[in-house]
């Protein structure tokens, strides 16, 4: 599939005759449902968003999954292994590009959107060549800028060979700051005119639609829910891949500051009866001088109230630690914070169609660890699925 680096990113004319803006309900105040409200106020939509809680400065304070997410881009399927279904593949890898195009237009804002563009090198335990996903992966990113695949990248970056890594890619990719994004993306719906609205609803939506369109005075509503989804979509599929990520300091006190991402991805698919899930390396510069070490994949576990004595955690420091020396200089009084958050993953992955029962309802939630790499993709075909129901021109102008 040859890369298309802007499909249609976030901007349409508004109309120029003076029908009446269609109104629309987003559920969700995550990364997916306001994306999907910034796309559709871009175009000229009136949205409401509601949700429990906000990444805001109107919300309790509490740390929504979006602002815990690691936000690396990643071309799928994601390192912590997810979204493998032949089908549902090509479609993300469309999603991907969009993601890609627009995050590298807010990269040259850095300091307000909190995205930027770095180095992210991929390792691996056997030959690419004898991978063959990770082959046709990589054959896909040959066209992004610095892509190069090298085994001297091993040596040249510090990693320790004798955790068995062999080979090595790399290239340019979006890097999100989620706390001062998710901010971002809040305010430049807030002044777009979008009303916010804090509130939790229970029970399937399909069921109570009519009388949510009423209240909120919507045409059409976004299920942009998350794990939510569970119960609102009624979908048994929707389940959580717990992650963890410990926030330590990247100022060049403690070792060279690191300006590129290093990861090792799963390649095995999970035992989902393994209650202590699988962990990989995941080093992510984070902003300016912040690092975020993990990871960890374990499915259908939902409490968040972990700490670093917790033993996979404490085992993927340590893993983490061999993998890189230099992060050997790191002790447990460094660890500013230990981050536990829920990715809302779900069988037969991305949902993005209408609810079968209910014409009104569309559904956008499954996303697992590619959320922020998916975001903007799926905000934009949702959106031209809305727009397909108005009959509402398409005339995409890129623009912040």
């Amino acid at each position: 599939m040859a890369l298309q680096f802007g499909r249609t990113l976030d901007n349409t004319r508004k109309l120029k005759n003076s029908q009446k803006a269609p109104r629309v309900l987003i559920i969700g105040g995550g990364v997916v449902g306001m994306t999907s409200a910034l796309q559709l106020l871009n175009k000229g939509y009136k949205v409401t968003v509601l949700a429990k809680e906000y990444a805001s400065p109107v919300s309790s304070g509490k740390r929504i999954t979006s602002e815990i997410a690691g936000a690396l881009w990643e071309w799928p399927p994601a390192v912590c292994g997810r979204h493998t279904n032949e089908k549902s593949l090509e479609r993300a890898k469309v999603w991907c590009m969009d993601g890609y195009a627009k995050f590298m237009e807010l990269a040259m804002n850095s300091k307000e959107t909190g995205a930027f563009l770095r180095q992210s090198i991929f390792y691996f335990k056997d030959k690419v060549n004898n991978l063959p996903q990770q082959l046709e992966k990589m054959n896909e990113l040959n066209h992004l800028p610095g892509f190069r695949h090298d085994v001297k990248l091993i040596d040249e970056t510090g990693v320790n060979t004798d955790t068995g890594v062999v080979d090595a890619y790399q290239h340019m990719a979006p890097m999100v700051d989620t706390v001062t994004y998710m901010q971002w993306l809040y305010k430049q719906c807030r002044d777009k005119g979008c009303r916010f609205v804090h509130d939790e609803i229970h029970g399937l939506l399909r069921d109570q639609a009519e009388d949510l369109k009423k209240k909120y005075k919507a045409q059409l509503i976004f299920n942009c829910s998350g794990l939510s989804a569970k119960e609102l979509a009624g979908d048994e599929d929707v389940y959580p891949l717990r992650g963890v990520i410990l926030k330590v300091r990247n100022d060049g006190s403690l070792m060279p500051k690191l300006n590129h991402s290093m990861c090792i991805s799963i390649i095995k698919e999970f035992d989902e009866s393994d209650k202590e899930g699988q962990s990989f390396v995941f080093i992510l510069p984070r902003g300016d001088d912040k690092l975020w070490l993990g990871g960890m994949v374990q499915p259908h576990q939902w409490d968040r109230d972990l700490t670093l004595d917790y033993p996979p955690i404490r085992k993927m420091f340590e893993k983490v630690k061999e993998f890189y020396p230099p992060l050997r200089n790191y002790g447990d009084d460094d660890v500013e914070e230990v981050l536990v958050g829920l990715r809302p993953a779900r069988h037969g992955n991305v949902r993005l169609e209408w609810d079968p029962v209910c014409p009104s309802l569309l559904h956008n939630y499954g996303h697992g660890g590619s959320g922020v790499t998916f975001s903007w993709g799926c905000a934009i075909e949702a959106s031209a699925m809305v727009d397909r129901v108005f009959k509402r021109p398409q005339i995409y102008l890129s623009k912040l």
